[in-house]
C-alpha cells in the first residue's frame, strides 16, 4: 500500500506533467478516450479538464482504482478495476484514443498482444493507439540538468526502477514489429529530452 501511494504522488509531481505532454499533445477536443493502466487517474484527470474530453480509466490493481477515485470524486470521469488478461467490457469501436503509459514494457510478449488486439478491437476508425515508455537513456548527471528541483526528487527514483525494462524495451522496438506484422501504421519520436519514447499505431 506504501508503495501505492508512492506512485500516487510520482504522478503529482511537476516533472510527471513533462513525461504526460507528448500523450496529452495527440489527443483532440472532441472524442472518448480510454487509458489502460490508468494508476492513479492523472492523464486523464488532465486530459478531461484541458481538452474537454470522455475519459475513462481502467487498471488491474484494486487499490490504485481507490487511489483515482478519490482523486477524480469531483469529476464525472469513470474509473474500472479490470481483470489481466481478460477483454476490457466495452463495445466494439468505442473509442477515438487509447493511451497506454509505462504499462507493456513490464508485460510478457503475449501479455501484450492480448492487450493490443483488445485495444484495435475498440478503436474507432481513424482512432489512435498512444503509448508511452521511459527510454532508459541518460544519467543522472544530465537527469539533474533538465529537470532537479525539490518538487522533481522522485524523478531519480522512477529513472532508476524504470532503466533496465525500459532499455530492453526500446532495443526490441516491439510495438514496430507488430504493426508490420498486423497491418497498422506506425510512428514514434523520442521525448522528453530523450528519457521517453511515443509511439503511436493506427
Amino acid at each position: 500500500m506504501k508503495f501505492l501511494k508512492f506512485f500516487s504522488n510520482i504522478q503529482e509531481a511537476v516533472w510527471y506533467r513533462s513525461f504526460l505532454n507528448p500523450v496529452i499533445n495527440e489527443i483532440g477536443t472532441e472524442g472518448k478516450l480510454l487509458d489502460v493502466g490508468t494508476g492513479s487517474g492523472k492523464l486523464i484527470q488532465i486530459v478531461s479538464k484541458e481538452n474537454g474530453i470522455d475519459c475513462i480509466g481502467v487498471d488491474t490493481n484494486a487499490d490504485m482504482i481507490k487511489e483515482a477515485e478519490i482523486k477524480l470524486k469531483e469529476t464525472n470521469i469513470k474509473v474500472l478495476k479490470i481483470e489481466v488478461n481478460q477483454p476490457l467490457p466495452f463495445d466494439d469501436y468505442s473509442f477515438n484514443y487509447i493511451t497506454i503509459c509505462s504499462v507493456l514494457f513490464h508485460l510478457k510478449n503475449e501479455n501484450i498482444d492480448t492487450m493490443l488486439k483488445d485495444a484495435k478491437r475498440l478503436l474507432k476508425e481513424n482512432g489512435k493507439i498512444i503509448i508511452l515508455t521511459p527510454t532508459g537513456n541518460g544519467n543522472m548527471l544530465t537527469l539533474s540538468k533538465k529537470y532537479f528541483a525539490l518538487k522533481n526528487l522522485s524523478i531519480y527514483i522512477w529513472f532508476n526502477a524504470t532503466r533496465n525494462r525500459a532499455k530492453t524495451w526500446a532495443k526490441n522496438n516491439y510495438l514496430k514489429q507488430y504493426a508490420t506484422e498486423n497491418n497498422l501504421q506506425y510512428t514514434s519520436k523520442i521525448v522528453m529530452d530523450d528519457f521517453a519514447k511515443l509511439e503511436i499505431l493506427k
